[in-house]
């Protein structure tokens, strides 16, 4: 692994985490690819309308739902949820298809809703009346025809022609919904901040601020203002020889680094090609090299059984640890990552030295892998706890991202 450049202490805490708040810092000051620090026009003021009914719809990063969501005196209703697997994944679609498809999908909750929530989990300019431009897309997921294209005007140019009027649509990113999500049924004034992370197939990150450290929109209030890092983008973190041979394999190679290095979408796969380097030095027994040799692919869920010793049964007692280690090794690398992030993010905005910052965070790799989040809590306590002072709290709810989008809708 030291090697190949694939050790997890390659990844400094301290060195990597200034260097990313280095890079948000130049974000809110002008444009750039790095760190996009993308306003959102989104704010968290104001308190939710009781019993008043939203669409949302979320396009994320492998499913595709959609909702009707209301917030009342015990909590939230979440009621019609549609789920199927989000257009583009398999075989790609035209951009005039997902529209299509997405005005069918919420056609019949119009009659209960007349503001939309829209959660696009891609890159995106966010437009001052809160519509989304597209950047581009990642995690491999293919929409023809959509760059530049407005979430929002389209779809309501859809839904005229069909007849249903134009409607209020507030389009955001998950991880904006994310941090709106966790903090909806959450008493906020015991919070000195909050902060969004996604970490599942895709991962980002987002924080608040006050308008006038947004420089490039030359606002000057103090009203805060949630901002997109696009954290995934970061290209700052040291990558090894198997890092650089997946992405010269994909076909976004140099682009959303930090993101490749630790999100589900990648993960598993990162794995396969350090297993295999592993293989073909002789690291393991003939079965298992054969075994490892002939891998196609590695989804970032068996790669984390593997770690927890749920292994092939051709793996000797020699090829289990050497398998472990290497898998346990990057799954660290891609906690101290995420740990710069969020430490960057708390270096950024000052807060955690009183009350705790509130990290509300939704995804798969989180809420589901055995070695991913007891790694980031270690990384986490020792760095930003200790070292910085800072305190906080991880906190995770079900549906976090519908819930995010229905509040955004509701709020703004």
């Amino acid at each position: 692994m030291l090697r190949h450049g694939m050790n997890a202490d390659r990844v400094e805490l301290e060195r990597y985490s200034k260097a990313f708040c280095e890079c948000m810092e130049r974000g809110l000051k002008e444009k750039q690819e790095k760190v996009p620090m993308i306003p959102t026009y989104l704010r968290l003021d104001g308190r939710l309308p009781k019993d008043k009914k939203a669409a949302v719809i979320d396009a994320g990063g492998t499913n595709y739902r959609t909702a009707l969501l209301s917030f009342g005196d015990h909590g939230c209703r979440l009621e019609n949820i549609e789920r199927s697997l989000m257009p583009g994944t398999l075989v790609p679609a035209h951009w005039s298809e997902f529209i299509g498809r997405t005005a069918d999908a919420i056609e019949t909750l119009l009659s209960e809703a007349d503001v939309i929530g829209f959660c696009f989990s891609y890159p995106a300019e966010v437009t001052p009346d809160i519509d989304s431009r597209v950047l581009g897309l990642t995690k491999q997921v293919k929409l023809l025809g959509a760059n530049g294209r407005l979430l929002g005007a389209d779809l309501n140019a859809e839904l005229e022609r069909r007849g249903l009027g134009k409607k209020k649509i507030v389009v955001l990113n998950d991880t904006p919904a994310t941090l709106l999500g966790g903090s909806a049924l959450l008493e906020r004034e015991k919070y000195g901040g909050f902060i969004g992370m996604v970490a599942g197939t895709g991962t980002n990150t987002c924080c608040a601020l006050p308008e006038r450290r947004i420089s490039k929109l030359s606002l000057h209030g103090d009203g805060k203002m949630l901002v997109n890092l696009e954290s995934g983008s970061f290209d700052g973190f040291p990558r090894g020889n198997f890092d650089l041979e997946m992405d010269s394999a994909l076909p976004d190679t140099g682009y959303y680094i930090a993101e490749k290095m630790c999100s589900g979408a990648y993960l598993g796969e990162v794995c396969r090609y350090t297993l295999q380097a592993a293989a073909r030095e002789g690291l393991f027994s003939s079965a298992a090299e054969e075994f490892i040799l002939h891998l196609p692919e590695l989804d970032t869920p068996t790669a984390d059984a593997w770690a927890m010793g749920k292994l092939p049964e051709c793996f000797n007692a020699a090829d289990r640890d050497k398998t472990v280690y290497i898998i346990y090794e990057l799954f660290d690398r891609a906690a101290r990552c995420m740990c710069c992030n969020l430490s960057a993010i708390l270096l950024l905005t000052g807060e955690g030295r009183d009350k705790p910052v509130c990290i509300s965070v939704d995804g798969s790799l989180f809420k589901k892998s055995a070695l991913f989040r007891p790694l980031l809590e270690k990384h986490m306590q020792a760095y930003a706890g200790e070292t910085l002072g800072r305190n906080f709290e991880f906190v995770t709810s079900d549906e976090t991202t519908l819930l995010g989008t229905a509040a955004a809708a509701l709020l703004n």
